[in-house]
């Protein structure tokens, strides 16, 4: 299978014209959509994040060998 990646325009009644390359088959395709988040990204970034988790401590830290057991038995159930 052949990609062909191209920009397009959502107009006001919902619908994308697009030109494919010269190059391009005839014959069916599978028409994948991507559209972008509209939502903002987090204030701050990344920092911000962490200093909100240092202002918000869970209520329980666990310790390296309870993470360690717990993945270990998370493990073991898989197939």
């Amino acid at each position: 299978m052949h990609a062909l990646k191209l920009k397009a325009h959502i107009d006001r009644n919902h619908r994308i014209e697009i030109q494919l390359p010269l190059d391009a088959p005839e014959g069916d395709a599978e028409v994948i959509i991507l559209i972008p988040d509209t939502a903002p990204p987090p204030a701050g970034g990344l920092r911000a994040f962490f200093d909100d988790l240092d202002r918000h401590p869970p209520e329980r830290r666990y310790s390296k060998e309870e993470i360690d057991a717990y993945l270990a038995e998370e493990r073991a159930s898989w197939d």
